[in-house]
């Protein structure tokens, strides 16, 4: 298995954006940055759970994807082997779950409770409507509070208000992405995803309005909350992912193509990265 396609295969960007994260919950919650072995140990766990969630969802997808042609999936395209994929994400699975035993109690709580519902959701949760949608919006906020407990007891509001920020931008993201994906869920999977349930158009409705919320979210943190009150290097990545969000909320209806259900799924994500650099730089300065 080349590098190239275990990339493709566990989207390690996705893991890479999840470490960022948690030094977030870390830095909010410490106010500096731990040390850098510790800051390495505690990463690794989420790191290897979304690698493994990764794998094993294109593991069950593998007929749906067929279906909708997404030869950008290596299983599709023959480069991985669908058993060894199985195989490298329980083996990522369990490692993060060792590693998280080194680090505290909570943390691994939390890394096992996530890979059990990884595992659940790739085989049965994400095919019953807005279920599984809440379920990845809730991995997307999970990173900050993990690394929260990572290093403390209780966490500050400040981590509840970003992860809170994260949940509502992810589902909105979750919901646009299940309107591309409706024809291969339907043959693939006999799935009963969200835009089957109440139509496209409505499921285009409900993530606008969610990403419109985070934008309105987005405003609390500069406004009330420290370190981000009046912080500048918070505002500033803050307003670049608003006017990226605010595009998609506003062109989905516009355009409704698969070119633009993929740019969205991309800007999103850069979008997202822009914020994390926010949320990371603030409470450092």
């Amino acid at each position: 298995m080349k590098v190239k396609d275990l990339w493709e295969l566990t989207r390690f960007e996705h893991s890479i954006m999840l470490a960022i994260a948690v030094v977030v919950g870390e830095v909010v919650t410490l106010r500096f940055l731990p040390s850098y072995d510790f800051l390495l140990l505690s990463v690794i766990p989420p790191m290897l759970a979304s690698a493994a969630s990764f794998a094993i969802n294109d593991y069950f997808d593998l007929r749906s994807d067929r279906i909708n042609r997404r030869r950008d999936r290596p299983l599709v395209s023959g480069k991985v082997k669908p058993q060894r994929a199985y195989l490298l994400s329980i083996a990522l699975f369990i490692s993060g779950i060792l590693v998280s035993l080194l680090i505290n109690l909570n943390s691994f709580i939390l890394v096992v409770a996530f890979s059990i519902l990884a595992y659940l959701y790739s085989f049965r949760l994400k095919d019953v409507a807005l279920l599984g949608n809440i379920y990845i919006a809730a991995t997307m906020a999970i990173p900050f509070l993990y690394g929260g407990v990572a290093v403390a007891d209780e966490l500050p509001p400040a981590l509840l208000v970003l992860s809170s920020i994260a949940f509502v931008s992810g589902l909105a993201r979750e919901v646009m992405g299940a309107i591309r994906d409706v024809r291969g869920d339907r043959r693939g999977r006999k799935s009963k995803t969200l835009p089957m349930v109440i139509g496209a158009r409505n499921s285009l409705l409900l993530s606008s309005l969610l990403y419109i919320t985070s934008i309105v979210l987005s405003a609390i943190p500069y406004l009330y909350i420290a370190p981000y009150a009046g912080n500048i290097l918070y505002i500033i990545p803050t307003v670049i992912t608003d006017v990226l969000l605010a595009y998609i909320a506003l062109n989905s209806f516009r355009d409704t193509s698969a070119g633009f259900m993929k740019s969205s799924r991309n800007i999103s994500l850069a979008a997202m990265f822009v914020a994390l650099l926010g949320f990371l730089a603030a409470p450092l300065v």
